[in-house]
């Protein structure tokens, strides 16, 4: 037994209608369990994979929340907690991706602190950076495979009587990983694909996944744009869009106007729909169909594949918190650090989230 005072780390329960994601694996759990004390929600991880004996074989004990709130120092999951979840004003939560409008500066720490792993993207090669990135690729390459289900095929390329299919034209409004992978995916698939990006980076970045590219250009145009994109989109069936300013609400890329100008069963998957999204009829979890077209606003597209993201989330956390808690077992929130201070946000005066 270690002589070591180890941190309490609660594992939630996903509460979001239909994220079957969990933030650790019970591998993972046991990896941690030198430095680690465990407690885990019953049926975290069951829409993952992973049973409750699995957990407890990792070393870790079944608690429902009540118990698990006054015991933890640490709180672990994939989305940030809903509100009515009440945690101790000295706890810490750790999970991937907070809402616009949800920061806020409190008089004083008289409430969880609250640690985005969102903030850690872009710091290549850092413990825990490649998370978002990894989810957000996993999102493009479903949503590429929803959007083509809900069209109708299941491979754009297949033989049909000695012929090639006439392959289905794709295209993705973003730069990010997300749209980057969607890109991919279509591309194996047979898509003629095509990439619209708003940084000067964009052009190279689409064109190496061998996309051909729309153009580029930055939100004050966004008239602009809206007429450049209106002509290739009408040729196109298949759409994906990921545009979003951080800690705030999506841009519209495409009004009514366009919507309606789309191809009759053109499909988009609007990946932004938790932002308020780029459609200007996209609805957040809800499928909307007008002007012939449809409309996804699903939020929870990476847990069509949930047991290979929460693979890919549990081992990016297993690395954080190796990270960030000690081998004796103890949690180092030292700003000094550029890992630390990215998740608290130092510098900022959104350090806290107000849910």
């Amino acid at each position: 037994m270690s002589k070591f005072i180890r941190v309490r780390a609660g594992l939630l329960r996903e509460t979001h209608p239909g994220e079957r994601r969990v933030a650790l694996t019970p591998d993972d759990v046991g990896r941690l369990s030198e430095r680690i004390s465990f407690r885990f929600e019953r049926g975290c991880g069951i829409g993952a994979g992973h049973s409750d004996d699995a957990y407890i074989a990792a070393g870790a004990e079944p608690a429902d929340f009540a118990e698990m709130a006054s015991s933890s120092d640490l709180f672990l999951s994939v989305r940030q907690p809903i509100a009515a979840r009440v945690f101790p004003a000295a706890a810490v939560l750790l999970f991937l991706g907070s809402k616009p409008g949800q920061v806020a500066v409190p008089l004083a720490r008289q409430q969880p602190l609250h640690l985005d792993i969102a903030r850690l993207s872009g710091m290549s090669g850092q413990k825990g950076a490649d998370i978002s990135s990894r989810q957000a690729a996993i999102t493009g390459h479903a949503a590429v495979l929803e959007a083509a289900r809900q069209f109708g095929i299941s491979h754009p390329m297949l033989l049909a009587d000695g012929s090639f299919v006439r392959p289905v034209k794709m295209a993705a409004l973003g730069c990010d990983p997300a749209s980057l992978q969607a890109l991919a995916t279509a591309r194996r698939l047979g898509a003629l694909t095509y990439g619209f990006g708003p940084r000067k980076d964009s052009q190279a970045r689409i064109e190496r996944l061998g996309a051909k590219f729309l153009g580029t250009s930055p939100e004050q145009e966004l008239g602009r744009l809206r007429r450049e994109l209106s002509g290739p989109l009408s040729k196109v069936q298949l759409i994906t869009t990921n545009v979003m300013n951080p800690d705030r609400t999506a841009p519209v890329l495409l009004d009514e106007e366009i919507l309606s100008q789309l191809s009759p069963g053109t499909v988009i998957v609007d990946l932004a729909s938790e932002s308020g999204g780029n459609c200007a009829l996209t609805r957040a979890d809800q499928t909307t169909d007008i002007f012939g077209i449809r409309i996804i606003g699903s939020t929870t597209l990476a847990s069509q594949e949930a047991a290979e993201a929460s693979r890919h989330f549990s081992d990016g956390l297993r690395n954080l918190l190796e990270h960030l808690i000690d081998a004796h077992g103890a949690l180092k929130l030292d700003g000094g650090d550029s890992v630390t201070a990215a998740l608290l946000d130092e510098g900022s005066p959104a350090r806290h989230a107000s849910s």
